[in-house]
């Protein structure tokens, strides 16, 4: 039989005397391929949460339960509204998410991503309470877009009111040849937001063809001005709208998110 080389058997040895000066750290051969841990900050809402782990495993290319990441999943639902905080008539959302985001640093996790749009209006004083990156999901999904898309000028936004009023998407696609489009007033308050906020809507019931018709037609409305892609930009909507539901491609940013954490926690482009 077999065994480790006398080398290897004594540095084992000396290991688990405690000998070795720093026991946390991996063996040199090892150190440069250990898989980095996903940190999930979620909550914002359950379904987008359970939607975005859903696509890393797909992403994964995992054969066996072994060759999957670890991810660790605060889903903190208690977190204030980014809508109402945005809008200055509800408290603010980052000591909450900052408990969630130090949570998650000392259960081990190396990055932490947020699916959750809005919630990035908050991230320069969330990421200055951690000690871990925290992935800035509307700058990766600008960055997709012109890696993906380049011979694409005009874009078309499917977001929240204050997603779109703060700006993140424009701000991201500033200083590009990109122009972002937003739906008209009407539209965004009667479709847009109907769809996700509504009583029957995605964030009350989950994904319904009722939500999916009003965010399909606000849709074909940016693609009647122009679009020749729709982003979108808000991980509810992401629940309803899929490829091929429109004539023009779809970048959907939870599907964006799912990738850069495959990515950043193998060290290498997603499966």
């Amino acid at each position: 039989m077999s065994g480790p080389g006398p080398d290897r058997l004594a540095r084992a040895i000396l290991w688990h005397l405690g000998l070795q000066a720093d026991r946390r750290q991996p063996w040199p051969e090892e150190a440069d391929v250990r898989e980095k841990v996903i940190g999930v900050l979620g909550g914002m809402g359950p379904e987008a949460t359970l939607e975005l782990f859903g696509r890393i495993l797909k992403l994964s290319g995992a054969r066996t339960d072994q060759e999957h990441l670890r991810i660790l999943i605060d889903n903190n639902p208690k977190i204030p509204s980014r809508t109402l905080a945005f809008q200055g008539k509800g408290p603010s959302p980052v000591p909450e998410l900052r408990r969630s985001a130090r949570a998650l640093e000392r259960a081990g996790a190396d990055f932490i991503v947020i699916p959750c749009v809005t919630a990035h209006y908050f991230h320069a004083p969330l990421s200055r309470s951690t000690r871990i990156p925290i992935i800035h999901l509307v700058r990766e999904a600008a960055s997709f877009v012109q890696a993906r898309y380049p011979a694409v000028r005009t874009v078309g936004l499917l977001a929240t009111t204050e997603t779109l009023a703060a700006g993140l998407f424009q701000d991201a696609f500033a200083g590009t040849a990109i122009t972002a489009l937003t739906p008209s007033a009407g539209f965004q308050k009667q479709r847009v937001m109907h769809a996700i906020f509504a009583t029957k809507g995605v964030k009350a019931v989950g994904p319904t063809p009722w939500s999916k018709g009003l965010i399909v037609d606000a849709a074909n409305a940016l693609i009647s001005r122009g679009a020749r892609l729709i982003i979108v930009g808000c991980t509810e909507v992401s629940l309803v709208l899929r490829d091929g539901d429109l004539s023009v491609p779809i970048v959907d940013v939870l599907t964006v998110l799912a990738r850069v954490a495959v990515e950043r926690a193998r060290g290498r482009p997603a499966g």
